[in-house]
């Protein structure tokens, strides 16, 4: 039934009973009044525009209680669709927290877990829920082990790590690399938070290596002993040769003559040569293992020092480039042997009347790199590499007695740095050598 229809019988009722009412109750003259008409006329648009604002009122009602379901029925869905995220969320970073390799641990001031992730489990063999409330330190099998725990456990305002031994349920031993932080509550120390990790591999290589550095030290010691021993003793002979060579043309200088004297000075010679490349040898051996002590000194001034130490037959001059007050931190002995080798290579194999040779450093930010050249006859693209290798010349000795070390040694010290050594080289100009110094060498192990 409609609003209208249910409006309609409303009146109709109304009028019947207003009526009847009005008979009962006046004469007839006056209930046939027309004021009584314009009363009960006034009395019925009352109730229409009532009737009216009612069913108004209803529709509204009936509109906004379909749309707060609709919205209800939305706000349900997207509660839903939330509740279901945070799970999938809280799933996955499980997941996540279940998958990663470091042990996620808490505990409380006392030392006790209050948290552990699976990873506890996945190192120790201890299962999780068995090892919340337990006492950490419990876990250690010896006692200096347990103090370590006991000591990072009683720091209140700073972490700090250790490494520890521990023993699996399987009777496994493993190294912990422990890292707690104190952490607070409303400025209440409550516990500590941190890491677990199993560093087993890196302390069994670390054992090792120090294990292999002790044996090479040892076999270094040994081959320097050899080195020093072998030296001598192929030294002796030689010298006794030389020795004899000089007593035999002593004793028989009135029968010398010409080419047989000739071959007493190169036999001697010879012998010269030999006990250089022993020494030679030796000091290859040596170079780059003998460690020194770094020391701060000005550069210009080990130049200085080592321009004035060279003599020659020639006229010989230096050019010095770079800063006079650059001051550097590093193994000066081996510095100083590396630009000796490469000034004394400038000058040895000098074909000019008159020698220049220059010496250059400069900051490269990183590193420092150095030049030492020469107005030499230059050295050919081919053998740019081959001068590097010992014993290796590229002019007979009979024309220039070099054993072929030298620049072998730079190499090496060099190699030992992890620096680089070039050549720039023009035939019948010159030769540059440019290397680089690192500022800041590894640290022995």
């Amino acid at each position: 039934m409609t609003p209208m229809q249910t409006l309609e019988l409303t009146e109709t009722n109304y009028h019947r009973l207003l009526k009847r009412q009005i008979r009962k109750s006046l004469p007839p003259d006056l209930a046939e009044h027309p004021d009584i008409q314009d009363f009960l006329l006034a009395v019925n648009q009352a109730y229409t525009e009532y009737q009216d604002d009612l069913s108004r009122m209803e529709l509204i009602l009936e509109q906004s209680s379909g749309e707060l379901f609709k919205a209800n029925r939305e706000l349900s869905r997207i509660a839903q669709e939330k509740t279901e995220e945070a799970a999938l969320t809280s799933k996955r970073l499980e997941e996540v927290v279940g998958s990663i390799s470091e042990v996620l641990v808490q505990l409380d001031r006392d030392g006790n877990f209050t948290y552990l992730n699976q990873a506890w489990e996945s190192i120790t063999g201890y299962p999780v829920s068995a090892s919340m409330g337990q006492s950490f330190a419990g876990f250690f099998p010896t006692a200096e082990a347990r103090e370590k725990v006991t000591e990072i456990l009683s720091q209140e305002t700073e972490g700090k790590e250790e490494t520890l031994r521990i023993y699996t349920v399987g009777g496994q031993e493993k190294w912990l690399g422990v890292s707690l932080t104190p952490y607070f509550s409303n400025g209440q120390h409550i516990g500590f938070t941190g890491t677990l990790a199993d560093v087993t591999a890196r302390v069994t290589a670390e054992t090792k290596l120090k294990s292999y550095t002790r044996d090479l030290e040892r076999i270094n010691a040994e081959l320097d002993q050899f080195a020093y021993v072998v030296s001598h003793d192929l030294k002796a002979p030689l010298r006794a040769i030389n020795n004899l060579s000089e007593w035999i043309e002593e004793d028989i200088a009135d029968m010398l003559e010409g080419e047989t004297k000739d071959q007493f000075r190169l036999l001697r010679g010879r012998v010269h040569r030999m006990e250089n490349l022993i020494n030679g040898i030796l000091s290859y051996s040596r170079a780059g293992r003998m460690k020194t002590v770094k020391e701060k000194f000005v550069i210009r001034g080990l130049v200085d020092e080592l321009c004035e130490s060279f003599s020659t037959k020639k006229p010989l001059s230096f050019s010095i480039e770079g800063d006079a007050s650059m001051e550097i931190e590093a193994e000066k002995i081996a510095l100083t042997q590396i630009l000796q080798n490469l000034v004394s290579n400038g000058i040895k194999y000098n074909d000019k009347d008159e020698i220049r040779i220059s010496v250059g450093w400069k900051d490269l930010g990183k590193e420092y790199e150095f030049h030492v050249g020469d107005n030499g006859p230059g050295i050919s693209p081919e053998f740019h590499e081959r001068i590097f290798v010992i014993f290796q010349t590229l002019q007979a000795r009979d024309e220039v007695e070099s054993t072929g070390v030298g620049l072998a040694i730079v190499k090496k010290i060099l190699d030992e740095k992890h620096s680089k050594i070039r050549i720039d080289s023009v035939m019948g100009v010159g030769t540059t050598f440019y290397f680089t110094w690192p500022k800041n060498e590894a640290k022995d192990i």
